[in-house]
This record gives structure tokens, sequence and C-alpha cells, in this order.
């Protein structure tokens, strides 16, 4: 995981990594050069391209100045307040998070709460983990892909009404364990506010700011 550091404290290659990675857990094309940032065309319901940042940079603004048209997202590891101050009228700072890793995924999994199940498989090169409950409805999930010696963890989410039940700590151990299988030590993932909280608690570090910002609505 050595490379040499970019502007914001994080290397650019492990920033260029999870870029990668993220394409291959939402089944979006890889992305592409584009001037300072890399680009990926989505194609989603609710955002149609996004603009990666690798590090720190004052080009921000000329390119959000570039984006006249809503659903463009540019992400980049900075601050919120460092990104915000280079942004046009008209775009504001969407979200903040953090991006993360870990040097040792879990390799064991702990007994699930009463009533709640978990299924497993490969999907291609994406692994899902899924945790239903008595009733058989989904009640959290979490997904991963191996890239570059890395273990992505992507999309983990836990219904609200089964929060504070240690579902989440569940799904990561699902995807860390697997990750061990498959001979892959080291995890990275983008954190919001409340998942850091969990991440840290398993040994996940902050790496550095997450920050996504967007024209708006």
């Amino acid at each position: 995981m050595e490379s040499d550091p970019g502007e914001a404290g994080i290397p650019k290659a492990l920033v260029e990594t999870f870029a990668r990675g993220w394409s291959v857990t939402r089944g979006v094309p890889m992305p592409q050069i584009d001037s300072l940032a890399l680009r990926i065309e989505t194609g989603l319901p609710d955002e149609r391209r996004r603009y990666i940042f690798t590090a720190a940079s004052n080009a921000i603004g000329a390119l959000a100045a570039r984006i006249r048209e809503p659903r463009i997202l540019v992400k980049a590891p900075m601050p919120p307040a460092a990104i915000a101050g280079q942004l046009p009228p008209q775009w504001h700072v969407e979200r903040t998070g953090t991006m993360m890793t870990i040097d040792a995924l879990p390799g064991a999994i702990s007994a699930l709460p009463d009533g709640i199940a978990a299924a497993t498989e490969w999907r291609g090169a994406v692994f899902f983990a899924t945790l239903t409950d008595a009733g058989g409805g989904a009640v959290g999930q979490g997904r991963m892909t191996l890239i570059d010696g890395l273990a992505l963890h992507d999309r983990i989410m836990v219904e609200p009404s089964y929060w504070r039940r240690g579902l989440g700590r569940a799904i990561m151990q699902l995807l860390g364990a697997e990750a061990r299988r498959q001979g892959v030590d080291c995890g990275l993932l983008t954190a919001t506010v409340a998942g850091r909280a969990l991440y840290e608690t398993l040994g996940w570090q902050a790496r550095s700011p997450w920050t996504t910002a967007q024209i708006m609505p």
C-alpha cells in the first residue's frame, strides 16, 4: 500500500484504486483520465457522471464552471471548506465523508443475533453479503471487490430499525473474512460520518477527507 502521497496526505494511487474498485462494485465503466481528474460515466438514476480528483487541487472550481447540468458529481480527498471556496454560486457541497484503510481485515465471524441469517455469494468480481430477518426480509448488506491487493468495501447498509444490534459489524466481518480467504489482508473504503464511528471501532484508520459537490437541485 506504499506510494508517493498526494497533497491531501493520501497516496494518489490509493484514490485511483478506489475509483476503479468502486466502478467494479457498482457495475459501471472504468474511470477515464479527463484533464486533472478521473471521469466515470456512471449513468445511474441519480447520477450521470462523476469526476474524481486523486489529490487536493485548485482546479476544482474551473472544472465545476464548465459543468452546466445537474447530477454530475465532483469528488476529492479534501476538506469541505477547501472545495466550497472554489465552487461557482450554483454549486454546493453535498456531503462529506472519510477515506479509510485497514491493514488487518477480520478473519473470524462472530455469531449473529437471534433471528438473523447471513447469505454470501460471488457475482463475477463482486462479493455480496446479505443479512435477513426471520421473515426473510433484507436488513443489512454490503459488497466487496479485490483490486490491487486491497479489498474495496462498498454499500455497507443496515436498516434503521436494526441499528445498534451488531449487524454492521457482522457485515464487515463477512466481507473481511472472505477477503482473507482470498489472500487479501488490507481494506479500503469511504465512510459516512456515522459509518466512520463504527469502522474505527473495528480497526479502520482515517486517511483523508472525502468530499462531494454538485450543482444545487
